[in-house]
């Protein structure tokens, strides 16, 4: 078994790989595609409406990384004593979640015709765009469960197919595929992948009847210190990242500011995504490590992330600075939306991520939650209190992107503290005790 595994590790950083490739070439044709067919107005408002099915997927309260830190322990554990309370806690939070996906859906759909937003040609097509991307929400939690079984490899395989569907279909509007047409596709495309999830779990977990659901809740609130420093982590890292869309226009700016914020926001999102294909495939031998208290190797596994991670990121800050007049004059149809000096600032927050990515993908899986919460809080905080100063102040977009970027240096580089202090309290003889406590920070 052991002569096995370098091939599946790299088959799945391959597969890990090529999706973040066609993760970015959707989010970036997409836009391409949408500019050219609402304009630049109505493809604000979409991009408003995308960030508020992103606070949709924050239900999720970071639930599902802590089921799968819970579900990974117990799966490496020589005996296999939990499984089955944390399948009912899976089933429970998989129905719940699907469930929050279609009553928001549902809600938007009245608010945006009872309330008459945006341009009447394009409604259904934003509803349905909207219901495609919230339905992620349900699909999380099954991701995580089946991860922490060792099925990487099958949920990235049906990512893959997702993914490379919708951008031929990206390609397809391109050419002149309707818009409503496209939006159909979106969210079946989602409903095919959560069935084929859907399956394969029930094949680990049993049965998803809802009589599940009473002992599953049960499973959950008895972890329910946990969740809450894992809830509180989530929902203060969405808004980090979210919240500029929503504060650009209360500090008075206009359409051209939102949308540079949104091309910050997808590079930022190419960052991750291509930080976790490293990560992701890492992880498997990084928690192995940690759970056997090796801390020698677990310190070579966050070696190798960094050093994998800069390979996209030293690519990702090159493209931006050398390109970026070209490749946003090319998406926006405007080459003067993204300026000079905002670029430099998209490719100092490439190298921040990664450091923040590495540190804090890791000790989440880890079950290293209250110092991460405790940290992204107060990052937040700081963060709006920024707001403020800057719609007191009427700073320009720029000085109000640099100061963002700034703050969340600090959040960047105190994971890594937290990280650091972490791995040499593993590195002690009488560490071996109580790893997933949490303890450090």
């Amino acid at each position: 078994m052991k002569g096995r595994r370098p091939p599946v590790a790299l088959l799945l950083f391959a597969v890990k790989a090529t999706n973040t490739v066609l993760a970015t070439a959707w989010t970036f044709l997409l836009a391409y595609a949408l500019v050219r067919l609402v304009g630049l107005g109505n493809y604000a408002f979409l991009a408003g409406i995308l960030a508020l099915a992103a606070l949709v997927l924050q239900f999720d309260l970071g639930i599902s990384i802590r089921l799968f830190g819970r579900l990974r322990q117990d799966f490496l554990a020589p005996h296999k004593l939990q499984q089955a309370a944390l399948g009912d806690a899976v089933v429970a939070t998989f129905w719940c979640y699907a469930g929050v996906a279609l009553a928001v859906t549902a809600i938007f759909a009245a608010a945006i015709w009872g309330a008459g937003l945006g341009n009447p040609d394009y409604r259904l097509a934003n509803l349905l765009l909207f219901l495609g991307a919230v339905m992620p929400l349900p699909w999380m939690v099954l991701r995580a469960a089946l991860n922490a079984c060792d099925r990487f490899l099958l949920t990235e395989l049906v990512d893959f197919l997702r993914r490379a569907v919708l951008l031929v279909l990206t390609g397809a509007l391109v050419a002149g595929m309707p818009l409503l047409a496209y939006a159909i596709a979106f969210p079946l495309l989602w409903l095919a992948g959560l069935a084929v999830l859907w399956v394969a779990a029930r094949r680990i977990f049993g049965s998803f009847g809802l009589a599940r659901w009473r002992p599953g809740l049960a499973v959950l609130r008895a972890d329910i210190a946990t969740l809450g420093a894992s809830a509180a982590l989530a929902l203060a890292e969405f808004l980090i990242y979210i919240h500029p869309y929503y504060a650009i226009p209360a500090m008075g700016g206009d359409a051209v500011a939102v949308v540079a914020f949104d091309m910050f926001y997808k590079v930022t999102r190419f960052a991750v995504t291509a930080y976790l294909t490293v990560t992701d495939t890492l992880l498997p031998q990084q928690t192995k490590a940690f759970h056997a208290g090796d801390a020698p190797a677990l310190r070579r596994g966050v070696r190798l992330a960094f050093l994998l991670g800069a390979i996209p990121a030293s690519g990702a800050a090159a493209v931006i600075l050398v390109f970026g007049h070209e490749l946003f004059g090319l998406l926006l149809g405007r080459a003067d939306v993204v300026s000079p000096g905002q670029r430099w600032i998209f490719a100092a927050m490439l190298g921040l991520m990664l450091v923040q990515t590495v540190c804090g993908g890791l000790l989440a899986a880890l079950g290293v939650l209250a110092p991460l919460a405790r940290r992204a809080s107060a990052t937040l905080g700081a963060m709006l209190v920024f707001v403020a100063l800057a719609t007191v102040l009427r700073l320009p977009f720029i000085w109000f992107l640099a100061g963002y970027v700034a703050l969340y240096a600090v959040e960047a580089l105190s994971y890594l503290l937290v990280l650091r202090r972490l791995l040499i309290s593993l590195g002690r003889p009488a560490a071996g005790a109580g790893h997933s406590s949490g303890r450090p920070g």
